[in-house]
């Protein structure tokens, strides 16, 4: 394995923090009128993808990288539907987030959708559920910011936060390289990374060290070479020659 110091002056970080928002998307922070619309249909699209009733749809809203200073060229635009959760068809509310999870996961295998060259990523999200305190969200519907966006003093230097990233890839590493099929460890840790993640920016905000750690493993796409190797271990697992 590669000393920490020959891999970190080997690989840079993609990670990247700008003076403005995204000139794809954004003038003067107002988002390209034709891009607000196409955002909105697609967003329909998801809507009737995942069964959600119109009723219950209570706004749309642009978050993550492309709507803050965080952007990068792997950025996606996540667009959510905040939702009354109530007012949705599940027969138990406590699968009703794995639901909407899966129905995410499921819209992101069948389909690949893009605006100007950026994926769109699309979630259904309950009212109460928080997003990061110092994330910028955009209504779709409204056309305007519910939380514009401030500057950030940030810096990618913390010696902590590339040794977290340097861990997380020996651990995906650790299960893909031997070839392993312990389906079951590779679930658990996948999980884990989820619920560091959303630990992190309940926490610590968008800059938590965590949440960048997992925004520079998913850019070098490491979590979908996982995921992908976990797939066809299961398939091998299931056929029969």
């Amino acid at each position: 394995m590669q000393s920490f110091k020959v891999y970190f002056e080997e690989q840079e970080l993609t990670l990247k923090y700008h003076d403005e928002l995204n000139p794809v998307f954004w003038k003067d922070k107002k988002l390209d009128p034709e891009v607000k619309d196409h955002l909105l249909e697609i967003a329909e699209f998801f809507r009737d993808f995942a069964n959600v009733p119109k009723a219950a749809v209570l706004d749309i809203i642009l978050t993550g990288g492309n709507a803050n200073f965080n952007y990068t060229k792997f950025s996606d635009l996540d667009v959510h539907l905040i939702i009354d959760k109530k007012k949705l068809k599940v027969c138990d509310p406590e699968i009703m987030d794995d639901y909407l999870r899966d129905k995410k996961a499921l819209c992101t295998l069948t389909h690949d959708i893009k605006v100007k060259g950026f994926p769109v990523e699309l979630y259904a999200q309950g009212s109460e559920d928080a997003t990061s305190s110092d994330q910028g969200v955009y209504s779709l519907k409204d056309d305007k910011w519910i939380k514009e966006p401030k500057k950030e003093k940030v810096s990618f230097d913390d010696p902590y936060l590339k040794k977290k990233i340097d861990d997380i890839e020996s651990h995906i590493n650790k299960f893909i390289d031997p070839k392993s099929d312990d389906v079951e460890e590779m679930d658990k840790y996948k999980e884990k990374i989820r619920l560091m993640r959303q630990a992190a920016i309940q926490k610590g905000g968008e800059f938590s060290v965590e949440n960048l750690a997992f925004k520079e493993i998913r850019n070098r796409g490491l979590l979908d070479k996982f995921s992908d190797y976990i797939r066809n271990v299961e398939d091998k697992e299931l056929s029969l020659d």
